[in-house]
């Protein structure tokens, strides 16, 4: 193989494909990228063998050939380089070439490679049909649930984002059992064909792996295809394909939990609960990340509490007319799901200090938060 290649193009390429490896493996081949030339088309892949990813492109080539190296020190080589194109060349031992096209730069690095043949096929096409969906919305769903995936593997069917059709479109949501995240969007939202919109059994359970990476890309035709086997789940875009087994296991039956709007309710705006917190968080104690809610006539206390360093509370305005109580939460959880909600203001509604909040955009009606009380410790 001899090609030549943008620093900048190969620098993002192997910043995707690299995200993918496996760094804790005891296979050693997971840990490497495999760039593969021919007719001056690169493609670069690589798997942790429930994940795979690979990206095409049309590069100059003297030469075609194949070799898998180490994704973290191509990835750290790369970077190094100025803003040149790059040569990449193999020799008959099974090594790669790199070097700088610059003329400032007289440095060249070898890496020792493996063969093609012992690297791990990606399976880059579904069996059934892609469905076509609007990019720019599908990741801003991803956003709004992303954050409350489980990541405890003892909880295999919460590490994921549970994907289903609703009457008129497509539900996203994730749960880590101490808060909930749901978000939904119309087909015509997302320009979703309704001949082609299919989701297997009831619904698929989403490595957050995946997602996460896909809200990285940026989109130049905002269009994503989905595309779906019997237990994997298929991306395609730009150049780029993203294949992934699903998770097993039934995602639990959120629907029972999602209470209807309840009488007791605060209104706040946003940005100013936002920072409050914030500003009181800087006291809590780590162990808990608890900060307490003390809600008021027309006023909200938020405050915190740290047995070795004191604590903090500010005082904002909100809109509500019920009982006194206090709730506590983390506060984790509140920022996680205030920076994703659009609206100026928000609508928190409670039964007690021990149920299930629910947080939701006053003009936002298609995306909630469900986050689960503690027991006041302050």
């Amino acid at each position: 193989m001899n090609i030549t290649i943008t620093k900048q193009k190969l620098a993002r390429y192997l910043s995707y494909t690299d995200a993918i490896t496996s760094s804790k493996t005891t296979v050693p081949v997971l840990t490497n990228i495999l760039l593969n030339a021919e007719d001056n088309i690169l493609s670069l892949q690589s798997s942790n063998l429930e994940t795979g990813i690979s990206i095409t492109d049309t590069i100059d080539m003297s030469e075609p050939g194949a070799l898998a190296v180490n994704g973290k020190k191509l990835s750290g080589i790369i970077r190094e380089l100025p803003d040149q194109d790059v040569n990449l060349k193999t020799d008959e031992h099974n090594r790669l070439t790199i070097k700088s096209t610059s003329t400032d730069i007289k440095a060249k690095f070898v890496i020792a490679g493996i063969l093609k043949e012992d690297f791990p096929k990606v399976k880059t096409e579904p069996e059934d049909e892609y469905i076509q969906i609007k990019a720019d919305e599908f990741k801003k769903m991803i956003k709004k649930v992303i954050f409350s995936v489980s990541t405890d593997e003892n909880k295999y069917s919460l590490t994921g984002v549970f994907l289903e059709k609703n009457d008129d479109g497509l539900n996203m949501v994730s749960t880590d059992g101490k808060r909930l995240s749901l978000v939904w969007r119309k087909k015509d939202d997302l320009k979703i064909k309704a001949d082609v919109f299919h989701i297997p059994h009831d619904g698929v359970i989403v490595p957050k792996i995946v997602l996460t990476e896909i809200i990285k890309y940026p989109f130049e035709i905002d269009i994503i295809s989905v595309g779906f086997s019997k237990n994997q789940i298929f991306f395609f875009y730009d150049n780029i394909h993203i294949t992934s087994n699903l998770i097993e296991g039934k995602f639990p039956d959120y629907k029972k939990i999602v209470p209807e709007q309840r009488d007791n309710y605060f209104i706040s705006d946003k940005n100013l609960l936002y920072n409050a917190i914030k500003r009181v968080s800087v006291l809590v104690d780590e162990s808990y990340n608890q900060v307490k809610l003390s809600i008021m006539k027309n006023k909200l206390l938020i405050s915190s509490k740290n047995p070795s360093l004191g604590g903090a509370v500010e005082e904002i305005p909100v809109e509500y007319t019920g009982e006194d109580i206090d709730i506590a939460l983390n506060y984790i959880y509140m920022i996680d799901c205030l920076k994703e909600i659009n609206s100026d203001t928000v609508k928190i509604d409670f039964e007690n200090s021990e149920r299930v909040l629910t947080i939701r955009g006053e003009d936002e009606d298609n995306y909630i938060n469900l986050i689960m009380p503690m027991k006041i410790n302050m």
